[in-house]
């Protein structure tokens, strides 16, 4: 198994934990929205590294009534607010080798729409996360030329892929283990480590708000993000 495939195994242990207590109060004082994991089942993996990996149905219960997702995948739903649910599941064509999708569950109508992930989301990629407010991503992405650009920092606009920051070009190993993070420190401040093992220069942070300047500096050693 890869580090990838324990990365995932050591976090399955806790996921009911962490999700049956994800709540959001809604903006005018609505009722609590929760997200409970049903069960999880084997199938095969959108990562290419992994022969087999966890998919979860989630029960999501709010104000409105309780729906269901399948097939969603880490990092796990966030409500947005009493209105909307947002999150990753992993879809397949035919018998074609399964992809990332984002949902949105639309609490109002129990609608579900789904896109997929931007096009440029580094392959081994597993920390695409979403912005507490539900209106951007961040995640660590790759020149789709190879041998260009390598991997750097991204955030877009959630719904409209709009780049809104950007780090510098130039990161990547010669490897299939993803080291890189990402996380949200307020719902317009966030942090991307991007691995620079290739070239020995440890981790490059990219840190700001979107449509702002970013500010880069370099960690020596690999974070340890919760």
């Amino acid at each position: 198994m890869s580090f990838a495939g324990a990365r995932l195994m050591a976090s399955a242990a806790t996921i009911t934990t962490l999700l049956a207590g994800v709540a959001c109060r809604g903006r005018e004082g609505a009722a609590a929205t929760t997200i409970t994991v049903i069960d999880s089942t084997f199938t095969h993996s959108w990562d290419a590294t992994e022969d087999s990996g966890l998919v979860y149905r989630v029960e999501i219960a709010s104000r409105r009534g309780v729906d269901t997702v399948s097939d969603v995948i880490p990092p796990f739903p966030i409500p947005v607010d009493d209105t909307l649910v947002i999150g990753l599941i992993q879809t397949s064509e035919d018998s074609s080798s399964p992809e990332r999708k984002v949902f949105r569950l639309r609490l109002r109508d129990h609608t579900v729409q789904t896109q997929p992930v931007p096009h440029d989301v580094w392959a081994f990629y597993q920390d695409f996360l979403f912005s507490p407010d539900g209106r951007y991503a961040a995640y660590v992405a790759e020149d789709p030329i190879p041998g260009q650009a390598g991997t750097f920092a991204m955030v877009r606009d959630a719904l409209t892929g709009e780049i809104v920051a950007r780090g510098p070009a130039g990161g990547g190993c010669d490897c299939d283990v993803d080291s890189n993070y990402a996380r949200w420190i307020a719902p317009d401040s966030f942090e991307i480590a991007v691995s620079h093992a290739s070239t020995g220069a440890g981790w490059q942070r990219v840190a700001g708000r979107p449509h702002r300047r970013v500010h880069v500096d370099t960690l020596k050693s690999e974070p340890v993000w919760d």
